[in-house]
């Protein structure tokens, strides 16, 4: 429903300031306590700072940045800047073992966070704060260096020649950086070009002169982009090295050529002959095997040279002869058994990453390897081969401290028997290729900010050829290759270019983001392993340490040592791991703390993973089991990243220009696909008929929405794949987002039958793969081929082809030898578009490869995971917009869908998961166009969730066993050392519903099918799991608890949703993934959690602040309205010790429910009428009123605004009557004495949305006076509630008030004001049923509007009157942010408000409540 604010909660300075004072007070700060307290001012820092750079589009690399940023910005002193960066680093202190507490630092750290609340948010500390901090800052005493090896800095300005920066140091906060000195002959000077603001800078060898200039040697800009060391070689071409190059390279398709294949080949003879054994001898045959069964599909399609094996011989041969022969008997120092195969390193003071081919453990030897040719005229290396050996020389200088003269590097050109080749360091080399490197990454980031239209533009071969090459080499073969992808990216029509251009710019900025971090998770980005404090890293179970080698192990023969099994120690009972089965990792070991930075890296894949121990998978394994560790080493596991999604999306899009015209017209809407209604089925698919003939009769593609439970891979796209079958001639690549899809498109291939008749080949590795299909694998199925030509054919002969789009578009070179007829892509609105763009692009031949694609999702459900936030996602482009793109993190299925016409798409309607109790709340809230209905299949004509569940000893046991939908509240905890990431209250709520579940259905009891639990955070699966295990219940240990991003495509007869969350930063994380159809919000998340369950729903969460939610509030309501709604405290529903609602549906509509006067009664009765016809779906109804919060703000397409006024007049009028009668009797004592003091004179100010409900219960309670002149002025938001209210006060019972009626509280005129100023006067504004539905801007207004009302006219009366009918659910951020700003002479008539209160139903109404619960406040001026 519409809502007047967007759905993120904007965080207002009164929630932080709250936050601190609760922190500081509860407990009272002593030593022992400063440690959490520290660490969760953190968390409040860490929130501040995300609120106030929510609209910045660039990354931080840290909170350092991202505090230094908002400094500059807020105008701070020094002063404040170095209080809260040196509060920042005592948080990150005290998160580590060797932090010593001190109360007066702690207290100036507490000034310093409050001090920069103030500031940042332009707001006066609260009085109650001013006498817990110190009146001053703390004392800054510099201390001076001479010399320093390394500073992380942040540019303010900057001018010809000097750096105005600062740092993340204690010691010299701000500082000037003299780089026309530094460097060698001013050779620093074009960083002038790079520079911005907040620019992250690491200043490297830096000395201090006598004026506290900081003058270093070497600059890298933007250190936490991290560049390949071999990607930055190459652009170091014969032609020149232009940043460009980088950028050429990164675009141009993947190349699969017989020099690569050969330079890969080589590689495995060096792995197999470092790793070679006495009894096991090296051979050609066993070799070349070994690497045809990984790279067949490599070698099927690619043109192989009759003499490649001849070549390839040669090539073992020297190789054999460097590693036996020449390389022992020449260099002392080599040490075979010494040697580390493809050791990774992470070097954040350069900005580079790489991996070397062959390294001695102990740093004395380097080699690096290349197949290919040398420079073959003066017999030496190629410049880009040497400068890859170099940096890998910088790298060691820098992350671990080694003098070049101390390392003997080669270079092993394995074409020639003399290839092995010594190199020394050069300097000048050096400092040209980081110069290089900081020219890249600056157009990297220049990229992410729209940087490609220019440069395209003036992108040309001359630029490129920098040093004028003539060259046979550069004219035949180099030229055209480049001036060929050139006019691919410049020969396009303006809308194909526009298109290529903002998904450009839209994939460069995720590549930053997954790199560098700095959205609001400080973990998001790679860089997040050095920037990220230990403590958060454990806490978020991003890190596994203590680790201990239990068995090294090959996993073939001749393969080297590469599964390590690792014990796990004891861990905090809290702590989870936040690695799964597959993930690929970084492994290490370490001494002291561990850094990723200092030491050698090994990568590979979690095999398995147990509580106590798991098994990795190294991509290269290593001949001596010593080498990777000893006994008494312990080691660390962190997480690895991976560009292949940018680098492929990238390559897409250029695909999508290459592209044949007919399909670049289809995917952009330029074209409308075929329709052959003349074609019948050959299959008979029973109540799928429709579906699958509509789907055979189009061409070119077909969209299918499959909302949950409907069946979509288990019977649509199976009948879809045996309907295509039928056509003999039909090949199918079947593809789907995540490995676990394409598991149970496999396994609906299997259980089908299908696989049986048409075999199918998986592409992909066993990693990915359930074990069921390894043997469908390619390499498997390729098993009985000994031939080339047999793959080949065998390629050709097989019909269906099935894996994820991220192995498929990293095998494009599939199509060289394969055309599919029909695509069929499952989970297609969680993949973003580029990343589908390039394979439905691909060409075979000069034909497309896919001629058919059928794509299958629902775009309600989870989407795509992007890191941009809406703003930076959004297009604006007209051209882009009118073929209906938007967001560039919509899928490319949703784009399609909105835009094609009925006969190319369809909807599955009948679900046969949910039990109608549950489907209703999220069909009308979320798939309202759509309508599911039930199969209906048994479980959804049930009466009750458990039919033979014992008889119930409690109001819990009959709570579980008679309800569909349950919510409890739960209460924040208390104690701070617990994360805000976990609720202890709601996990024991879980481990409660869990029991009573068990012990109904333990006879039929499926850990993987009656029940599992959801939840938004990791930590809070630890705290539920630490739950059960008191349960002393056993089988409870093997259910699912897990993230909903994890839950969808799954299901569980029983969902139990634990919210979790504590604070409005937390609210904006569970409802990020929130859009608007039309009127309606469509909350994904919560979509996904609801729809899980098959026959049963419990929630638990705070509803104080879900309720600042709409979806959120509509969804516990629809609970209460129907009798699930459990309120009471934690301790007492976990004993069953509670009334059990059983109030007849509707309640609150019945006439006889409320205690209503004639006078109201009979007005309501005449005015507010609703056809009865109108009144039969009372959950379509409350939805369309947003059940009691609806804004009015948006124009009415489905029903006219009368007939929705109509209607939420009926089911929320009499209530607002009621609780507002109620608020003036409670308060009648104080009400009608402040009327007798103005004699009677009151003007009513009415703002609520309830069509005049408060005035006229006004008017009621004041009749026992004996004399009113009261004015009522309506301030409503559509023209149709004055309207209503007219009418109520046209009636005869208050027929006797004044009343006018304006759009906004600006439009009164002065002179009713003025009129109202003679005498004193009461003014009472009413701003009841008002903060739910606007802004805290809005709310921010109106506090500034009634303030000058007041100023002007001090003499009269005001009071405020707030209340909020939904009770503890209600939503009052805005009316804080409203008190926030009200003038300090309106002051609450109780400090402890606002207080609860309750109106009465009538006595004589069955099966209502007793009574309901509302809050208030008054405030006024005297």
């Amino acid at each position: 429903m519409p809502v007047n604010s967007t759905n993120h909660i904007e965080l207002q300075s009164f929630d932080l300031y709250y936050r601190i004072e609760q922190i500081h007070r509860q407990p009272a700060a002593a030593l022992e306590n400063i440690r959490a307290k520290y660490i969760l001012l953190y968390k409040v820092l860490e929130q501040a700072c995300y609120e106030l750079t929510t609209g910045v589009t660039f990354s931080f690399a840290n909170l350092f940045s991202r505090l230094d940023y908002i400094c500059k910005e807020k105008r701070m002193t020094p002063s404040d800047k170095y209080a809260i960066q040196t509060m920042r680093r005592n948080c990150n202190a005290a998160m580590r073992d060797d932090f010593h507490p001190v109360m007066e630092e702690y207290l100036y750290d507490l000034r310093a966070i409050v001090r920069f609340v103030s500031l940042a948010f332009e707001e006066d500390i609260p009085a109650s704060l001013i006498p817990e901090i110190p009146h001053s800052n703390r004392p800054y005493h510099g201390t001076r260096h001479s010399r320093i090896p390394y500073i992380r800095a942040a540019v303010s300005s900057w001018d010809d020649t000097k750096i105005f920066a600062a740092t993340d140091s204690d010691e010299d906060p701000f500082i000037i950086i003299d780089y026309a000195k530094g460097g060698y002959n001013g050779d620093l000077l074009y960083l002038k070009e790079l520079l911005t603001e907040n620019l992250q800078l690491n200043l490297l060898d830096v000395r201090v002169d006598e004026e506290n200039h900081y003058i270093p040697n070497l600059i890298v800009i933007h250190p936490d982009y991290l560049i390949d060391i071999s990607s930055l070689a190459a652009c170091f071409r014969e032609y020149g090295h232009h940043p460009l190059n980088f950028f050429m390279n990164k675009v141009k398709p993947k190349a699969n050529t017989a020099p690569i294949l050969m330079g890969n080949l080589a590689s495995q003879f060096l792995d197999d002959y470092i790793n070679e054994r006495d009894d096991k001898p090296v051979t050609y045959k066993d070799t070349i095997k070994k690497f045809f069964a990984s790279s067949a599909l490599e070698f099927c399609t690619c043109p192989i040279p009759a003499n490649f094996h001849e070549q390839a011989q040669a090539q073992m041969m020297n190789i054999r002869s460097f590693v036996h022969d020449i390389l022992p008997h020449n260099i002392q120092a080599f040490d075979k058994h010494n040697t580390l195969l493809e050791a990774s390193f992470i070097c954040e003071q350069l900005g580079l990453q790489g991996r070397v081919d062959m390294l001695q453990k102990d740093f004395k030897v380097l080699v690096e390897q290349k197949s290919g040719k040398r420079d073959e005229y003066n017999r030496r290396h190629k410049e880009d081969h040497f400068i890859q050996m170099m940096l890998y020389q910088g790298v060691l200088m820098y992350n671990f401290g080694r003098k070049t003269e101390d390392l003997q590097t080669f270079l092993l050109y394995s074409k020639y028997t003399d290839g092995l080749m010594i190199e020394h360091f050069a300097e000048t080399l050096f400092r040209e290729s980081i110069r290089l490197r900081n020219q890249i990454v600056a157009g990297e980031i220049a990229f992410g900010e729209g940087a490609i239209a220019p440069v395209t533009e003036e992108l040309n071969t001359d630029l490129l050829n920098e040093l004028q090459v003539h060259s046979k080499l550069w004219n035949d073969y180099q030229e055209p290759q480049l001036q060929e992808t050139i006019n691919t990216l410049k020969r396009c029509t303006p809308l194909e270019r526009a298109y290529f251009q903002r998904f450009f710019t839209f994939v460069s900025k995720e590549q930053i983001l997954s790199k560098t971090g700095g959205r609001n998770d400080p973990s998001n980005g790679f860089a997040g392993l050095w920037h990220t404090p230990l403590a958060e890293k454990i806490e978020s179970g991003n890190i596994l340490l203590g680790l201990t080698i239990t068995e090294k192990r090959q996993s073939a023969p001749g393969k080297g040592y590469d599964i390590i099994d690792l014990n796990i120690p004891e861990q905090g009972e809290d702590f989870l791991p936040n690695f799964r089965t597959g993930d690929i990792i970084i492994f290490y070991a370490y001494q002291g703390e561990p850094d990723v930075r200092r030491q050698i890296l090994m990568k590979g894949n979690i095999v398995d993973i147990q509580p106590q121990q798991l098994t990795v998978l190294l991509r290269n394994g290593q001949q001596n089991k010593d080498i990777i560790g000893k006994e008494d080493e312990v080691f660390a596991i962190e997480h690895d990243s991976s560009d292949a999604s940018s680098v492929n999306a990238i390559r897409g899009l250029y695909a999508f220009l290459s592209a044949r015209a007919d399909r670049k017209e289809l995917l952009l809407g330029l074209r409308t696909p075929q329709q052959h209604p003349e074609r019948s089925l050959n299959g008979s698919y029973g109540s799928f008929d429709e579906l699958i003939l509509k789907e055979k009769q189009t061409d070119d593609y077909f969209l299918l929405v499959g909302p949950p439970g409907t069946g979509k891979t288990s019977c649509a796209l199976r009948y879809m794949v045996e309907e295509a079958l039928t056509d003999p001639n039909t090949s199918l690549l079947l593809l789907s987002y995540t490995n676990r899809a394409v598991d149970e498109i496999c396994n609906m291939l299997v259980g089908s039958g299908i696989a049986e008749k048409t075999p199918f080949i998986r592409i992909g590795n066993e990693l990915s793969c359930d074990k069921r299909f390894v043997p469908y694998l390619l390499k498997y199925s390729l098993a009985d081929c000994p031939k080339l030509t047999d793959i080949q054919k065998k390629i050709s002969q097989t019909r269906i082809f099935v894996g994820t789009t991220t192995a498929i578009n990293s095998r494009l070179h599939l199509f060289n030898l394969k055309h599919f007829t029909l695509a069929i892509i499952d989970e297609a609105s969680q993949i973003l578009e580029p990343d589908l763009i390039g394979i439905l692009s691909a060409r075979h031949n000069r034909d497309n490869a896919i001629d058919k694609f059928i794509l299958i999702g629902d775009y309600k459900q989870l989407p795509a995971i992007a890191q941009q936030n809406e703003e930076e996602a959004r297009i604006d482009d007209p051209l882009l917009q009118s073929i209906g793109l938007t967001d560039c993190r919509n899928s490319l299925f949703e784009r399609l869908y909105k835009q094609s016409d009925e006969a190319f798409r369809s909807v599955l309607h009948k679900q046969g998961r949910m039990h109608p109790a549950i489907s209703e709340f999220p069909n009308n809230t979320f798939y309202y166009r759509e309508q599911l209905e039930p199969i209906p299949l048994p479980h959804q004509e049930e009466s009750l969730p458990y039919p033979s569940a014992p008889a119930p000893q409690d109001n819990l046991d009959r709570l579980i066993q008679t309800r569909r939908m349950v919510f409890i509240p739960s209460e924040t905890p208390d104690n701070i050392n617990y994360s805000e990431k976990t609720n202890i209250n709601e996990a024991r709520i879980v481990a409660t519903l869990l029991t009573r579940i068990y012990r109904m259905t333990s006879e039929t009891f499926d850990a993987n099918k009656t029940v599992g639990v959801i939840v938004p955070y990791r930590n809070q699966i630890a705290m539920i799991r630490r739950e059960i295990a008191q349960t002393n219940i056993p089988e409870l240990n093997n259910i699912s608890i897990d993230t909903v991003e994890r839950y969808q495509g799954s299901q569980r007869d029983v969902i139990i949703y634990s919210f979790t969350i504590q604070n409005f930063s937390q609210l904006n994380f569970l409802t990020s993934n929130t859009f608007r159809e039309g009127e309606y919000l469509i909350d994904r998340k919560l979509n996904v959690a609801i729809t899980r369950a098959r026959k049963q729903l419990f929630l638990t969460g705070n509803p104080q602040i879900l309720g600042a939610n709409i979806t959120f509030y509509k969804l516990m309501e629809y609970i209460r309205m129907n009798n699930g709604y459990i309120d009471v405290g934690t301790e007492a529903f976990c004993r069953g010790d509670f009334e059990l609602p059983e109030y007849t549906s509707g309640w609150d509509v019945l006439s006889d429910s409320y205690l209503l006067p004639e006078s109201f009664r009979n007005a309501f009765q005449k005015i507010v009428t609703v056809d009865d016809e109108a009144l039969n779906d009372e959950a379509r109804n409350r939805e369309l009123t947003a059940y009691g919060r609806y804004d009015f703000s948006s124009p009415d397409n489905e029903i006219p605004a009368s007939e929705r006024l109509q209607l939420y007049n009926y089911y929320y009028m009499r209530r607002a009557y009621c609780a507002a009668r109620a608020l003036y009797e409670t308060n009648g004592n104080w009400l009608f004495n402040a009327i007798r003091n103005v004699s009677g004179r009151v003007v009513f100010c009415d703002l609520s949305y309830e069509s005049g409900a408060s005035g006229l219960a006004f008017v009621d309670a004041c009749r026992r006076l004996p004399h009113l002149d009261l004015t009522y002025l309506g301030i409503y938001p559509i023209e149709e509630m004055d309207k209503v209210a007219q009418l109520f006060f046209e009636q005869e019972a208050y027929r006797s008030v004044t009343c006018s009626f304006y759009p906004r509280i600006g439009a009164v005129p002065s002179t009713f004001w003025l009129a109202h100023n003679v005498l004193s006067e009461l003014i009472i504004f009413n701003l009841s049923s008002l903060f739910d539905r606007i802004s805290p801007r809005e709310a921010r207004d109106l506090a500034l509007q009634i303030n000058q009302l007041v100023h002007a006219r001090p003499l009269n009366h005001y009071a405020i009157l707030f209340r909020d009918d939904a009770g503890e659910r209600m939503n009052n951020h805005s009316y804080k942010t409203f008190c926030a700003h009200l003038t300090q002479a309106i002051r609450p008539l109780n400090e402890q408000m606002p207080f609860a209160d309750r109106f009465f139903y009538s006595r004589e109404a069955e099966h209502v409540p007793v009574s309901e619960t509302f809050m208030y406040e008054i405030r006024s001026n005297k």
